[in-house]
């Protein structure tokens, strides 16, 4: 495996390069803009210095005077930083405190060498080598152990206001992990991925980011920031990955290392090592609030054991209200009841969290204390049962005055008189994470084992960052369960935290408000048997959410997947110390086996858990039947062999099996042969655990060892050594002899029980001739019994086992526990207890025989090649589907596709998804049969052009109500399956939806694709309008759509050209709004116009701010205004004002930062001193603001006859840091005219309030009296808003 994982190198064939992100998803702005003066800049940028200012430490001086330090932590990592501003190497700013870094994230340096020659510096480490270009700064990065160029660079960092960008080049066959939580991704490239919390739980949301990641071409990148950030591999620009964090001073670790543990273990050294949680916390976890709500009989409610229905309310409708212990004669509305009820449905049940709710509290007393010894009495009663106790943070941690005792919280009584030993963070505690989010849990993972007798934290945390995965795990956030959706984004979610440095990822089983539907119920129990935690929150939906709450089939199901999750706690505690510094649990394919099918999206719906386990989550309804039985399609299997782990029976590898059966009962899951997997017996909780008990179930096949890993489970003892390890050794010999050799135990912990029983689980086919045990040098006489009651009774024993019985926890007395499920035989062998210590312990095996019967392959006879064809009705896009006609004697098919072996399809079709727009490609298929294969067909076929090839992007929008976080942003993100929905438990209908396409365009239509299933939010009925300046709109028609999650069109009857798009929507589900995307097409072979660029070179940079400076109050009939200059006419008024310049001035400098809901208000007006001027006298016009509120430009125009007056000067009285571009102008119809304009450049401070603003200044060429009135008035925001005067 190890060298499995060194062999990324061979991927590598470009060097990786910085430079400049040219657009931000934040931004209302262009998505394309050019480069501005300081981009520019910084491309004659050179070297003129380097300088080693201490052992570890280099100063890089540029010719523009700024320094970039490069401090290295290690012979491989380095800190690269540079401010422009002169400040320092510093912790990045936070608030609350936290630290990113671990206290001491150095390791030693031999060498830091700098050489300097008449082009280059170069400085060397043991292990890596930083080049830098003398003439044009850039920089390139080599690791010396493995030669490769790993990191070059294209420019020179890019700084602007609040921003500083990075672009790398991209390898082709590169790929890119890492980020943290981005649900539903996991492998980055061709993708943009936010690095910031915007507390979105659904497919595309992000919660808990984390700003390091790395590729396959041997580095790794975290940025020491709690800025907010974007990475963009490959999306926007081919090969190309462009970098950004919203800061103003760039400060990067680099990492060089080959491979996906040593990059990994470099962002541990600089951040911390993941924490081992405690060997309760892989238990299933029963969360609710049970010391709020009421409880009212009603015939629609949920059954309680006295035989009534009841319904839930978190306000007072005079029912019974819960407690935590049932002192109020409320047992069963008690948090004790919950234990009970797991114990008498014999359920696993590990922690259980009693205020899992607003305002919820954990006593009803009048003081803190009291309450803290309410929730003691619930911990005794817990820790009777085997259970522990943990709390939700609803308020401070700390105590804090003027808080009410019920919302009180004491975090030190908590622990040492209460005996927590659970803390869940929660959005509403969180709050936006970053920061904060580090902070709390680093004040709990000192305070449990301080105050908690070294009591091992078990935290699980919304909103991390990096270092997060050193005090705790990863909750996912809320989301409605009962859908396949909630399944499926996990699957890869769940892979990318683990790659991206936090191995402890969990999610609510079912969902946070729980569906109904009991096939997803049980598919869920079942794959998250194979991860670490497992969260059942309820109270928040309409059904309780235990695991027997749908009733059978699914409690008998899902009590069987919690007890093997029980079962397989020895192998699954080992893979998790094991991730502590080297591979997560949950690992992508390619870490064990790296290929270009599995470096990609092509295996995200599957997984390993540790080396041997490959599971394959049944995650859609694809031939599903009324009782929930389906087949799984697409099932990637490495080469070598893979066991069923249900049946028994073999598959080959190196292919991709389709059609396999999965009953509801049965999670495709596979072990790889050769496994050897540690377990016990099965329990409900620790306590339960059999410590005089050892078990290993092997699956004999050539070489193969593991090591187990056991310490207290409960204590912080562990990170001073504190265990024991136990390596296990299967071989196979020639002649079907058997060798397992399990080594003394090597190690120590409180509580440890040297002696042990061993149980040997042998996979056969076929009873062994011999068998041959020893301890030490001391030979065991084995003895066989009969059944299975003797084996479990008896020591020194082994027993044949023809059809184990797999169906043993289903409920007694149901129809489930009549279903029949037997796998092959197995060997048992007991060893009476023994000193594991002491010697070692060997089973020898003759005649050991494991060749399942091929299921598959049954029929017999020749076989003719089938005749593929994919037809029009079968050819999209993205996706192609062969089909054929039966092919007798046939067993299945087989189809070659692209170098991929598609095997055991048993029907007479298969979908092909994932595929390039307008391609071809090449297939070739055969029929299979016991007897052979028959000849492969050929066949080929061209995807479709993409249907979005006219689809406008770069939209943005904003609408009239409040959205939940900043999911608006979804609807335009070309990403499918993202949710936007306005703000949660508000009414938005009616609203205004306007979209900015921040171009100018001939629309045709746009495209409305309503969230899965049609729930609330979607849009069914409005009116279109459309403008070019959002001030003018012009109507296009009304629609009134079905209520279904088909693709919703409205077509522009006119095709006018416009900017932005309004919706009006007068009624949608719920009131509220929502939708997954929303695409605008242009007419076919129109060309966008971006809004702005007056210069027309694809780019928006200060020389398009000098045309509109120099055109200021240009209007249409001017000579010079057709042609480009109209153009710039962005809100087809005839006339250059101060809204067009805004569209360009504020995309400068950074851009400006408007803020969403805030609209500019206000007024202007004029005023002389007199009427009456003499001749040559100065008259002063005073231009006033009245009710000013966000004005960040202003324009008007003052005609005047160019005999009465002459334009003198603008005096800025109030106008801060505006610019002044004023423009006196004669028409060329003769009409004379003052355009006095103000544009703020960039993010400056807008116009407020009451002002004398600026003085405008005339001369009398004779008397006059003055009478001259403004017109064409424009206020604009910084978000393009206008208010006219």
């Amino acid at each position: 495996m190890s060298n499995l994982l060194s062999n990324f190198g061979r991927w590598k064939a470009m060097p990786i390069a910085f430079i400049l992100l040219a657009s931000s998803p934040y931004a209302t702005q262009a998505a394309t803009l050019g480069p501005s003066s300081s981009v520019i800049a910084q491309q004659n940028l050179q070297i003129v210095g380097v300088m080693k200012i201490n052992p570890t430490t280099v100063e890089v001086l540029f010719s523009n005077q700024q320094r970039m330090t490069l401090d290295f932590y290690g012979e491989n990592i380095f800190r690269m930083f540079q401010d422009n501003n002169g400040g320092i190497l510093r912790d990045p700013e936070a608030k609350p405190e936290a630290k990113i870094l671990v206290s001491q994230p150095r390791k030693s340096v031999s060498q830091v060498d700098v050489k300097e020659d008449a082009g280059t510096v170069s400085i060397t480490t043991g292990k890596i080598k930083v080049l830098f270009d003398k003439n044009t700064a850039l920089m390139k990065i080599i690791n010396l152990e493995t030669g490769a160029t790993v990191v070059e660079q294209a420019e020179p960092a890019l700084f602007e206001k609040e921003r500083v960008t990075l672009k790398l080049k991209e390898n082709p066959q590169e790929y890119f992990y890492g980020g943290g939580v981005q649900n539903g991704r996991f492998s980055h490239k061709g993708k943009t991925i936010a690095i910031e919390n915007q507390n979105s739980w659904t497919d595309g949301g992000v919660a808990s980011p984390n700003p390091y990641y790395w590729s396959t071409n041997g580095y790794g990148i975290m940025w020491h920031t709690f800025k907010r950030g974007t990475y963009d591999f490959g999306r926007e620009e081919k090969n190309i990955v462009k970098l950004f964090h919203q800061t103003d001073y760039l400060d990067a670790f680099v990492m060089v290392n080959d491979g996906a543990v040593p990059l990994l273990n470099d962002f541990y050294q600089l951040t911390g090592n993941p924490v081992l949680i405690p060997k309760f916390g892989f238990y299933q976890g029963h969360l609710n609030a049970y010391n709020r709500d009421y409880w009212k009989e009603d015939e629609n409610g949920i059954l309680f054991e006295d035989g009534k229905r009841y319904k839930e309310s978190q306000k007072d409708n005079g029912g019974i209200k819960e407690s935590l212990n049932g002192e109020k004669n409320n047992y069963q509305f008690s948090a004790r009841a919950v234990i009970d009820r797991y114990k008498n449905h014999d359920m696993p049940l590990g922690w259980l969290l009693p205020n899992d709710g607003y305002g919820a509290g954990y006593g009803q007393t009048e003081t803190i204390d009291g309450n803290i010894q309410n929730l003691k009495d619930l911990t005794d009663y817990a820790h009777k049962n085997g259970v522990e106790i943990g709390l939700w943070t609803q308020s401070d941690l700390h105590p804090k005055a003027g808080i009410s005792a019920l919302l009180q919280r004491d975090i030190v009584k908590e622990v040492r008189d209460a005996g927590v030993r659970v803390l869940k963070t929660d959005v509403a505690w969180v709050g936006a994470g970053y920061s904060f989010g580090l902070n709390g849990i680093t004040d709990v993972a000192h305070i449990m084992p301080y105050y908690g007798n070294d009591a091992r934290p078990f935290i699980i945390s919304l909103d991390g960052w990096a270092g997060t995965q050193r005090y705790a795990g990863i909750w996912s956030g809320d989301q409605t369960g009962g859908t396949w959706e909630y399944i499926r984004f996990h699957i890869p979610t769940y892979i990318g935290s683990g790659l991206s440095g936090n191995p402890n990822i969990c999610s609510d089983m079912d969902g946070i408000f729980g569906g109904k539907n009991l096939v997803i119920n049980a598919r869920d129990f079942q794959w998250k048997t194979f991860t670490p935690m497992q969260l059942n929150m309820d109270g928040w939906g309409s059904n309780e959410k235990y695991p027997h709450a749908l009733g059978e089939p699914a409690t008998s199901i899902n009590r069987w997947y919690l007890k093997m999750k029980s079962e397989i706690m020895p192998y699954a505690y080992s893979i998790a110390k094991e991730s502590v510094d080297g591979l997560p649990m949950i690992r992508a394919m390619f870490l064990e086996y790296p290929n270009p099918y599995t470096l990609g999206k092509a295996t995200q719906y599957q997984f390993l858990y540790g080396p041997y386990f490959l599971v394959a989550p049944i995650y859609q309804a694809t031939k599903a039947d009324e009782q929930g039985n389906d087949i799984r399609n697409g099932i990637y299997l490495p080469a070598g062999e893979w066991v069923d782990y249900f049946s028994g029976e073999i598959y080959q590898g190196d292919r991709i099996i389709n059609n396999y059966a999965s009953p509801l009962w049965k999670l495709p899951v596979f072990v790889k042969n050769g496994a050897i997997i540690p377990m016990t017996s099965p329990n409900n909780n620790v306590k339960e655990t059999v410590k005089n008990l050892r078990i290993y179930e092997l699956y004999p096949y050539g070489q193969s060892t593991f090591t187990e890993y056991d310490d207290d489970g409960t204590t912080e003892e562990y990170r001073a050594g504190k265990g024991v390890s136990t390596r296990i050794e299967s071989s196979v010999g020639t002649k079907g002899d058997v060798t397992v050799t399990i080594h003394p135990a090597q190690g120590d912990f409180k509580g440890f029980a040297k002696e042990k029983v061993t149980e040997f689980r042998i996979n056969v086919t076929e009873k062994p001739k011999k068998l041959a045990a020893t301890i030490g040098k001391n030979k065991i006489k084995l003895t066989e019994v009969a059944t299975m009651d003797e084996f479990l009774q008896k020591e020194n024993v082994y027993f044949y086992d023809a059809k184990p019985n797999l169906n043993k926890f289903a409920t007694k007395g149901s129809e489930f526990e009549k279903v029949v499920i037997t796998k092959n035989p197995q060997l048992l062998v007991k060893l009476a207890a023994a000193d594991i210590t002491a010697n070692e312990t060997s089973l020898k095996i003759d005649g050991f025989v494991f060749a399942p019967a091929d299921t598959y392959k049954v029929s017999t006879g020749a076989l003719t090649a089938p005749k593929a064809q994919i037809t029009d009705d079968n050819t999209a896009s993205y996706t192609l589907k062969p089909t054929w006609d039966k092919v007798d004697n046939a067993d299945y098919y087989e189809i070659e596709f692209n170098g991929m072996n598609y095997s055991t399809i048993k029907d007479t079709e298969l979908l092909f998804d994932g595929l390039n727009v307008e391609t071809a490609y090449d297939f070739k298929i055969r029929a299979v049969n016991k007897d052979g294969y028959s000849d492969w067909s050929a066949f080929s076929a061209t995807t479709k052009k993409d249907p979005l090839e006219f689809a406008i992007h770069g939209l943005s929008g904003e609408t009239s109500v409040e959205n939940q976080g900043r999911s608006l942003r979804k609807l335009f993100d070309f990403e499918e399956g993202e949710l936007w929905h306005t703000k949660y438990n508000v009414k938005a209908v009616p609203f205004d939806l306007i979209i900015d396409m921040h171009s100018i365009n001939q629309i045709d239509k746009f495209h409305y694709l309503p969230r899965g299933e049609a729930g609330n939010g979607t849009i069914l009925k409005g009116t279109v309008s459309y403008s070019m300046d959002k001030e003018n709109w012009t109507e296009a028609g009304s629609f009134e759509w079905k209520r279904d999650n088909e693709t919703k069109v409205f077509s522009f009857p006119q095709t006018p050209t416009a900017r932005y798009i309004k919706m009006s929507v007068s009624e949608a589900v719920g009131n509220y709004g929502s939708g997954t995307e929303l695409y605008v097409f242009k007419v076919p072979g129109t060309e966008s116009y971006l809004p702005g660029d007056i210069n027309n070179d694809k780019f928006i940079d200060e020389n398009d701010l000098t045309s509109y400076t120099n055109y200021t109050g240009l209007r249409q009939g001017d000579a010079d205004f057709e042609g480009y200059v109209s153009n710039g006419d962005l809100n087809r008024n005839g006339l250059i004002d101060a809204y067009d310049i805004s569209v360009v001035a504020t995309q400068l400098d950074g851009g400006a930062d408007g803020i969403r809901g805030e609209k500019v208000a206000g007024s202007i007006s004029i005023s002389t001193s007199k009427r009456a001027y003499a001749k040559d006298e100065v008259v002063e016009v005073i231009v006033k603001g009245k009710g000013l509120h966000q004005v960040n430009a202003l324009s008007f125009a003052l005609p005047y006859n160019p005999a009465d007056y002459e334009f003198v000067a603008v005096q800025p009285v109030g106008m801060k840091e505006m610019e002044n571009l004023t423009n006196d102008r004669l028409h060329t119809n003769g009409v004379k005219a003052l355009y006095p304009t103000f544009v703020n450049i960039g993010e400056k401070e807008a116009l407020e309030g009451d002002n004398d603003l600026f003085i405008l200044k005339l001369k009398a060429r004779k008397n006059v009296t003055f009478n001259l009135k403004p017109i064409d008035g424009f206020l604009v925001d910084k978000l393009l808003n206008v208010e006219k005067f």
